[in-house]
């Protein structure tokens, strides 16, 4: 039974969250629990005009953690394919709100970003508003382009404060480039690029009314106040619109919508799993369509997608695209387009999708062109062996096995719809990374290869993995 998610819609190439505020802040909640990193986008029209131009900023916001809705333009153009997001979720607002948690539940929060005055200014408001707010840092580093930062000193002082959550206002596309650029040096849960989120709350710049936000007309509050510096930005933000979002509802529109949700088959064919889409790829389908995409690629299967008789793909349908091309781009599997009527190859196309995945008439043809795996002549020693890790051959130390343990529990926990209590036998502590491990196998990989390696029991005592 695949448990039900909220879906997320497509708006020009990027995978919109659909989630309200409330659902958000326990997302935040969890993420802080499960510990690692996590990265958080609030996108506006600005993100995703950005992103069409550069193919960077498209990936890193294809593979944040989760992807929120800072703008009405997005709630509208939601309603209008069909999937409305449920709500807008500022940056602006958001910040107060996480200030709010950090008061009621101690989380610590760094304030990276801005200026000196709007930082200890935003600061201060939190602490005011929200007595007991833990702000456990704030720096304002020079204004500098990202290759001329001294990231080594940003990164120290945010190691040394501990956070909990990271509040980073460099701007977009800098924040989420930075953030994105050391991912896996820093080690706090929750990291977001909130923009000029801290120059609000100082009061530096005052808020547009709320029945102007209610009716998406803030740009224009905003751009009265700082005509120099942003009316150029909306301008632009309005012909990428112009440019880019008619096509896509032209493309949805053109479609041949069954009303019948789609049937999700599954075959084994070498190294690859062929997922068969047939009806309407949009609505309740979409969980197991994710799982069963999620499954193949962790087992290390390359995937390809069936399309022949998939007859409508709805904006929530090209989300759960957008995730699994992610999904299997992180593990270094090749995902596969086959059997687009020139409807959907359109429709995948206008919504600029057409730089993730890879396309052919046919699955046979998918299949033959898949990329063959070299096999590399293995070593190995009495204390050590080979692990398969995404596709990829690392040796490792049996006494490196728990920690292990912990990297693929996380890994699992950011692609997986809901665990599988079956995968982590023994008692489960308070801690989610805090695991009673069973023996573990320790595979050692003969000459013979991979597929037909020698296994051994690794015999120990089990180990105790403290997150």
């Amino acid at each position: 039974m695949v448990k039900l998610k909220d879906s997320r819609v497509a708006i020009l190439g990027v995978a919109i969250d659909n989630l309200t505020m409330a659902q958000v802040l326990h997302a935040v909640e969890d993420k802080i629990a499960e510990g690692g990193f996590h990265q958080i986008a609030t996108a506006n029209v600005d993100f995703l005009i950005n992103s069409a131009h550069d193919e960077e900023l498209h990936e890193i916001l294809c593979r944040c953690d989760l992807v929120l809705a800072d703008g009405m333009p997005l709630v509208w153009a939601s309603n209008l394919m069909g999937t409305s997001l449920k709500e807008r979720v500022a940056g602006a607002d958001l910040v107060p709100q996480l200030a709010r948690l950090s008061a009621q539940r101690g989380y610590r929060i760094f304030l990276l970003g801005s200026n000196e005055v709007s930082s200890a200014g935003a600061a201060t408001w939190m602490e005011n508003c929200f007595p007991g707010a833990c702000i456990a840092g704030r720096y304002c580093p020079e204004h500098q382009p990202l290759e001329k930062m001294n990231h080594e000193e940003i990164l120290t002082r945010i190691e040394a404060a501990r956070p909990d959550i990271l509040l980073v206002a460099f701007g977009n596309p800098k924040q989420e480039k930075w953030l994105a650029m050391h991912r896996h040096r820093l080690k706090v849960p929750v990291c977001i690029g909130v923009g000029g989120s801290f120059d609000l709350l100082s009061g530096k710049i005052s808020r547009a009314p709320a029945w102007m936000q209610r009716h998406g007309m803030e740009w224009l509050y905003r751009t009265i106040q700082e005509p120099t510096r942003l009316a150029k930005r909306y301008a632009r933000n309005a012909a990428g619109l112009l440019r880019y979002l008619p096509v896509q509802l032209v493309a949805m529109g053109m479609q041949s919508k069954r009303r019948s949700d789609a049937q999700i088959t599954k075959d084994i064919s070498g190294t690859a799993t062929v997922l068969r889409v047939d009806g309407d790829l949009t609505g309740t389908p979409l969980p197991e369509f994710e799982a069963e995409v999620r499954s193949a690629v962790l087992t290390g299967s390359h995937v390809v997608l069936d399309m022949s008789n998939t007859g409508y793909i709805g904006a929530d349908g090209l989300g759960s695209l957008i995730y699994a091309t992610n999904v299997a781009r992180s593990w270094k599997r090749e995902l596969w387009f086959t059997g687009l009527n020139r409807f959907t190859a359109w429709l995948v196309s206008s919504a600029l999708l057409r730089r993730d995945y890879r396309v052919a008439p046919v699955v046979a043809e998918a299949l033959r062109r898949i990329e063959p795996e070299l096999t590399p002549v293995l070593q190995h020693g009495e204390d050590w062996a080979f692990c398969r890790i995404g596709g990829v051959l690392i040796p490792i130390h049996y006494q490196e096995v728990p920690e292990l343990y912990r990297q693929v529990h996380l890994l699992n926990e950011k692609v997986t719809v809901s665990p599988t209590p079956t995968i982590w036998p023994g008692d489960y502590g308070k801690d989610p990374l805090t695991h009673r491990l069973p023996p573990i196998g320790v595979g050692r990989e003969e000459s013979t290869g991979a597929d037909n390696a020698t296994w051994t029991q690794y015999s120990g005592p089990p180990a105790t993995v403290n997150g």
